[in-house]
């Protein structure tokens, strides 16, 4: 059986004491039986190991804090798709959650794909609506 080929972007590339979750991640999907990855690598940091890691991350581009907003980080989304096609966006700091929520119907429009709860669901879920998501789910 011939592999998917799947071009995914995704952060958390440092892999030092406290390691970010995207080098586990990336291992995950390249030892996948379906799927041919290549990855593309979202850094904050020009010192992330993951950067420099080329048996696992194709290429790297840096990207904007999300605390810097939503069009500084969809700016830089866009260029990097026009030059990679990403097809699947993988965020994997809580920090990232609600700027790529926010953004999931452009993205989409975009052709990128995101594995994230709706924005509706994301808040439900905080702790202080606990007893009402019991009841509703």
């Amino acid at each position: 059986m011939e592999k998917i080929k799947v071009n995914v972007a995704l952060s958390g590339l440092n892999n030092i004491d406290n390691p970010g979750p995207g080098i586990p991640v990336i291992r995950g999907l390249k030892e996948s039986k379906i799927l041919d990855v290549r990855v593309i690598g979202l850094s904050y940091e020009n010192l992330e190991p993951g950067i420099y890691m080329h048996d696992l991350v194709d290429k790297t581009y840096k990207v904007p804090y999300p605390s810097d907003g939503f069009e500084p980080f969809l700016d830089r989304i866009r260029y990097i798709h026009e030059q990679e096609n990403i097809q699947v966006l993988i965020p994997n700091f809580d920090s990232e959650l609600f700027t790529v929520m926010k953004s999931e119907k452009i993205l989409q429009d975009m052709g990128i794909r995101t594995f994230l709860p709706t924005l509706k669901q994301f808040e439900e879920r905080h702790k202080s609506n606990l007893p009402e998501y019991g009841e509703k789910y």
